[in-house]
C-alpha cells in the first residue's frame, strides 16, 4: 500500500490477511509506486513473528511503552503495551529509506486500532525531516482556516470544538491530532491518521488561523500569549523524540516559526456557548482571516 501523509510518500508491504484501521484508506495514494511520480521516500516491510529478538544497537532511551536503540544514527524501537513483559513490535531502520517492522503474531488482531497500527512507523521521526510536526489538538475549520484547540488530555478540546461546530457551523476534521507544515511559506494544518476516541479523521489541509490552549474555569477569559510562552505551550503538546537532540532542536525551531507567524491564545473557559462568544470576540479584534 502506498501512503501519502503531509509531504511524506511511503510504501507499506504487509500480509494482506491483516485487519488494519479503516482510516488508513483515507491516506492511500494509488496502488503502484508510479503513483508517486518517483519511488517512495520510505519503504516499510512488515513481517509477523512468534517472538522478537533484541539486536546489538545501544539502548538510548527506556520508557514504559518504548525502548529505543541506536547505531550510526539508525534507530531500533521496541514497542510495548503498558504492563506487558515483551514487545508487540520492533521497528528497525536498515538505512534512511528502508525499514523492517516485526509484529508479534499474538498481537496481530489488535492493529485495527489507529494508535496501535501507526505506532509501527515512527512517523513523527520522518515528518520532522520534512519540517512538519504533530500537535495534540482538536483540528477545527472555520471560515476556511484551522482553529486548533490544544492542551493536555481531558482539558476540553473536544467540548470546545463541538461548541464551534454546533454554534458556528465549524467543521471538526480530527478530534485528537493535526500535522503542522508550511505550504508556499504559509503554515497549514493537515490531516493525521490517528484520531483517538473522537473517531473523526478527515485528510484535508487548511491554512492555519489560530492555536488556542485551554484551561477550565468558571468564567471565560482570553489571553494572547507572548512569543516565548507560545513556544513553550506548543512544544508541550508536540510529539517530540526527546532522546534525539537533533529532533528536539528542530522541533523548537519549528515551534518558534509557528509562534512568529500565528497568533497563539490561552482560553480559560466554561463548557458552553459563552466560551465561543468570548473567543470569537478576540478573533474579530486581531485575526484578519475571520472577517
Amino acid at each position: 500500500m502506498n501512503i501519502k501523509c503531509g509531504e511524506l510518500n511511503f510504501k507499506i508491504t504487509y500480509d494482506s490477511d491483516w485487519d488494519i484501521p479503516k482510516n488508513v484508506a483515507k491516506f492511500a495514494h494509488g496502488d503502484e509506486e508510479s503513483s508517486f511520480g518517483e519511488n517512495p521516500e520510505v519503504n516499510y516491510n512488515i513481517e509477523f513473528k512468534d517472538m522478537i529478538k533484541q539486536d546489538n544497537r545501544q539502548i538510548i532511551s527506556t520508557k514504559q511503552e518504548i525502548i529505543v536503540g541506536c547505531k550510526d544514527n539508525l534507530e531500533t524501537r521496541y514497542l510495548f503495551i503498558r504492563g506487558a513483559q515483551y514487545p508487540y513490535a520492533k521497528y528497525t531502520e536498515l538505512d534512511e529509506n528502508n525499514i523492517s517492522v516485526e509484529v508479534v503474531n499474538a498481537f496481530k488482531d489488535m492493529f485495527d486500532i489507529d494508535t496501535m497500527f501507526w505506532s509501527l512507523f515512527a512517523l513523527e521521526r520522518h515528518m520532522i525531516k520534512k519540517d512538519a510536526v504533530v500537535l495534540h489538538c482538536a483540528y477545527t475549520v472555520y471560515k476556511d482556516h484551522a482553529i486548533l484547540f490544544s492542551g493536555p488530555s481531558g482539558i476540553g478540546k473536544s467540548t470546545q470544538a463541538n461548541l464551534w461546530e454546533k454554534n458556528r457551523n465549524a467543521q471538526i476534521l480530527n478530534g485528537d491530532k493535526s500535522l503542522l507544515l508550511k505550504q508556499d511559506g504559509v503554515w497549514c494544518a493537515d490531516g493525521w491518521p490517528v484520531c483517538g476516541s473522537s473517531e473523526i479523521c478527515v485528510n484535508k489541509r487548511t491554512k492555519l488561523g489560530s492555536i488556542v490552549f485551554l484551561n477550565q474555569g468558571k468564567e471565560n477569559t482570553v489571553v494572547k500569549l507572548s512569543k516565548s510562552n507560545a513556544v513553550k505551550k506548543i512544544i508541550s503538546q508536540l510529539t517530540v523524540n526527546y532522546w534525539n537532540l537533533d529532533f528536539v532542536d528542530k522541533a523548537f525551531t519549528l515551534a518558534e516559526d509557528i509562534a512568529n507567524d500565528i497568533n497563539v491564545y490561552e482560553l480559560t473557559c466554561t463548557p458552553d456557548v459563552s466560551a465561543v462568544e468570548a473567543l470569537e470576540g478576540i478573533f474579530k479584534e486581531g485575526e484578519p482571516w475571520i472577517l
